[in-house]
């Protein structure tokens, strides 16, 4: 799909662009999971039927995800449409940071979504694809922040970083700070060599405006009322939205400062009745980061464990948990079986979820994204 997306902007072919774009449209509507992994089918390496999307069967090969990175920036080039930085970005920080170990030298060729216990990264595999194509993406990465024209500068992900650019036939330097994704704060700095007037576009990203992933198949349970701040010079800023993307346009000149503030609440994110799967359950998003619930944190289980949907969260950065992650944590209902296993009961405690690509690096146990909204869906695994 790449390489067709290349071919369309190569040839200027609009049948290949219509192609390409009904494509990712069947792919990311209806076969894509809320990581940005694709593949929920082991046996041909791909789909099987729209929706049918398993969670602990689930495929969704690193190799896939990292593919989603290459296809959704060439369809964004094609485009200059931010819904494609949206997914390359949730493909990035989820699908596929998750098969790579926080040490960086175990990986996982399948990236499910649950597991009962005996999922664990390897050091190598007889077919290597994963290691390599991974490795390849991170080194990749400042490939993906910025795309320029001739007269505009694209910031497409919120990295702490410095890009050199020509435009207008002048030098352009663009300097990022931001601690991104544990928050939602970013300073860009503007350094022209000359005065310059160009338009600089930022991404507004989907998740910051109520929207999780592009099409319909998944949404917020509750809407958020916090809202994207742009402020330019200690000013709010005057820009205009086109495909996504805050566009603003004036005299850049050296000392020019615009700092963006995206909201990063605790979502919780539910999928339609087609996707059976996911039914009457719920998963956890906080900024671009999909969220799961793992054995460690969680007196050793991770199935018991019932989100109903008037549960709210508290986000704190750990900075010795998992290298330093933000944790969410919550007071919700446990289900616990009894000694004989004759009865069970249920009690409040509390329990916290970590980001789903920081799962897997402190041994086997149980993990599960989608977590059940009541009782009556909760699935007991014995001791």
């Amino acid at each position: 799909y790449t390489g067709a997306a290349d071919v369309a902007a190569s040839k200027n072919d609009s049948g290949y662009m219509n192609a390409m774009k009904q494509v990712w449209e069947d792919v990311v509507y209806r076969n894509m999971y809320i990581t940005g992994g694709i593949g929920s089918s082991g046996r041909n390496e791909g789909f099987s039927e729209d929706y049918d999307l398993p969670n602990e069967q689930a495929y969704c090969e690193t190799c896939a995800s990292v593919g989603m990175v290459f296809w959704n920036q060439r369809m964004n080039l094609l485009t200059g449409d931010s819904k494609y930085a949206d997914v390359l970005e949730r493909s990035l920080y989820n699908g596929a940071l998750d098969g790579l170990s926080l040490k960086g030298d175990l990986f996982f060729y399948g990236n499910p979504l649950a597991s009962s216990g005996s999922d664990s990264r390897s050091e190598w595999f007889g077919t290597a694809c994963c290691p390599s194509n991974i490795a390849r993406l991170v080194e990749s990465v400042g490939n993906y922040i910025y795309t320029k024209s001739s007269d505009g500068l694209w910031i497409n992900l919120f990295v702490g970083s410095t890009g050199s650019f020509t435009i207008e036939k002048r030098k352009i330097q663009v300097k990022q700070e931001t601690n991104y994704p544990w928050d939602g704060k970013v300073q860009i700095s503007v350094i022209p060599e000359k005065q310059t007037e160009f338009d600089l576009c930022i991404r507004i990203p989907g998740w910051a405006v109520n929207q999780p992933v592009p099409g319909d198949t998944y949404r917020y349970l509750d809407k958020s009322s916090e809202t994207v701040s742009l402020i330019l010079n200690g000013m709010p800023a005057t820009y205009k939205v086109v495909n996504g993307y805050a566009v603003i346009r004036k005299l850049w000149k050296k000392g020019d400062v615009v700092m963006l503030d995206l909201p990063m609440p605790v979502q919780k994110i539910v999928a339609i009745n087609e996707v059976k799967d996911n039914r009457n359950r719920v998963a956890l998003q906080r900024g671009p980061l999909v969220y799961c619930f793992e054995h460690p944190d969680n007196n050793g289980k991770a199935m018991n464990i019932v989100i109903p949907d008037n549960t709210s969260f508290t986000a704190e950065f750990k900075p010795d948990l998992l290298s330093g992650v933000v944790e969410l944590s919550s007071d919700a209902i446990v289900v616990n079986i009894s000694g004989n296993g004759l009865s069970a009961s249920t009690e409040k405690k509390r329990v916290s979820a970590i980001p789903f690509f920081s799962w897997a690096n402190r041994g086997e146990g149980q993990m599960q994204v989608w977590m059940p909204r009541k009782i009556a869906d909760v699935r007991l695994l014995s001791e």
